[in-house]
């Protein structure tokens, strides 16, 4: 266990010198890593690694929320640049957090082949590498959808990408790849992390075959390859589609979700970064808390109203209201089923798989299933149906912004209204945030256009 204290202290070093072979200061010559399997095993276990600090600056950015001024002025500078989507707005945290996830993953990587045994077996060998390459993939998956130019099926590659680090050797060099590398390197770690990890797990803290073919439904749907999303949803919903009912809520708590429900597949928590969408803070939309039907169970179970009349957010499936859950869930897996039927034309067979989620989240007494007039569009109830099922996830919203503003229909301009009035455009390349300032100076990488 020496080493693997060993190892999680170098890695903390390595995160705040922002991973790169321009290191200035090099480790102590003396400093191990775990040489057996058990230890390998429980440096992936550090929760507060792999589960905690995923990224938050597109769900500061997002639209399900805003700020008072004074809200506003009380949080710390990169996140209300953030916010109000500054040129400059600085991410440094979500940057670090990520890429010390991805260092501690190559050290088990680079160790497994050759780790002792001990009492563990080989099939345990096997679920310890998919684990790491769940979790490498998920990383450069979250930072992606951050730091990394939009990308579908189909478009031009450019050299926007993101360095990819895959061996724990700091003295490798630290180079932008493509942005098609980049997509490349996060379906290879998913595919081989679902090649590797059992079904089911018993504590969602660790990934599972489940989440992994998950993850890669959710990659697919924003590269807008909907017969993959579904082969990889439809697969995952294979091994578990069991909806957490809405009736059975407490719906009055102010915590009405338990951490682990049983919609949960991966628990993963978003970096709380100034508390910016803790609930004495963050007031809901006032355009989504309308869409709701009185009869929407999610109205009572997400929404809690204060004195002056506007709603916060209560429903994290966090188990909690400061940090915002970042997982992977079947209630997403179900709206993203149902969205690729619909775009694949297959409308009644989406339809059927939107009236099973609504029916969980309905009073029983009161729903009935949606049929289709002649004039309604299917896809656009469905996008409506995500907005108000995924509010306060991290890692969502901002990702389906990027996606639908390439799609005139349902693309959208943001508004913020503090002391002055703030706008983001379609298309706008600040969807695409800047890479840390410290990290362009020292590394010598191309900075993001502006």
């Amino acid at each position: 266990m020496k080493n693997l204290l060993l190892v999680m202290s170098f890695s903390v070093l390595y995160t705040f010198v922002a991973c790169s072979d321009y290191l200035d200061v090099k480790p102590d010559d003396s400093l191990t890593v775990p040489d057996n399997v058990q230890d390998l095993q429980a440096l992936l276990d550090y929760e507060n690694v792999f589960n905690m600090q995923y990224p938050a600056a597109g769900d500061i950015g997002a639209d399900y929320y805003f700020l008072s001024k004074a809200d506003w002025d009380s949080r710390d500078i990169d996140a209300r640049m953030t916010y109000i989507w500054d040129i400059n707005a600085q991410n440094h945290l979500d940057w670090n957090y990520s890429f010390q996830r991805i260092f501690h993953c190559n050290v088990v990587l680079d160790e497994i082949d050759k780790a002792k045994l001990g009492s563990m077996t080989e099939a345990d060998r096997d679920i310890i590498k998919g684990r790491a390459y769940f979790y490498r993939g998920w990383s450069y998956f979250q930072l992606a959808q951050l730091y990394v130019p939009y990308y579908a099926k189909g478009m031009a590659d450019s050299e926007y990408g993101l360095p990819l680090q895959l061996v724990s050797d700091i003295n490798e060099p630290v180079v932008r790849s493509t942005v098609h590398e980049t997509y490349s390197r996060i379906i290879d770690d998913l595919e081989r992390a679902a090649e590797l990890l059992p079904d089911r797990v018993g504590v969602p803290t660790r990934p599972s075959r489940a989440a992994a073919l998950g993850a890669l439904a959710k990659l697919y749907l924003i590269m807008g390859d909907f017969e993959l999303s579904l082969y990889y949803t439809e697969n995952s919903l294979d091994i578990n589609d069991v909806l957490l009912d809405y009736n059975d809520v407490d719906r009055d708590s102010d915590i009405p979700f338990k951490v682990f429900n049983k919609d949960v597949v991966f628990h993963a928590v978003m970096l709380a970064r100034s508390g910016v969408h803790e609930q004495g803070y963050a007031f809901v939309d006032t355009v989504l808390v309308k869409k709701y039907n009185e009869y929407d169970l999610r109205k009572t179970a997400f929404l809690k109203a204060d004195d002056t009349g506007l709603f916060r957010f209560k429903g994290s499936y966090d188990g909690g209201n400061y940090a915002l859950f970042s997982g992977i869930a079947i209630d997403e897996l179900y709206l993203i089923k149902s969205e690729c039927l619909a775009r694949l034309g297959r409308e009644q067979k989406a339809l059927e798989v939107l009236n099973r989620l609504l029916s969980k989240r309905w009073q029983k007494d009161r729903f009935v299933p949606m049929q289709l007039a002649s004039n309604d569009d299917l896809l656009t109830i469905i996008l409506e149906e995500r907005e108000k099922q995924l509010l306060f996830r991290g890692g969502i919203r901002w990702s389906d912004l990027r996606r639908l503003n390439q799609d005139p229909r349902f693309a959208k301009i943001l508004v913020r209204k503090l002391d002055d009035r703030y706008e983001l455009i379609p298309g706008d390349d600040r969807y695409t945030f800047m890479l840390p300032f410290s990290v362009i100076q020292i590394s010598g990488m191309p900075q993001n256009h502006r």
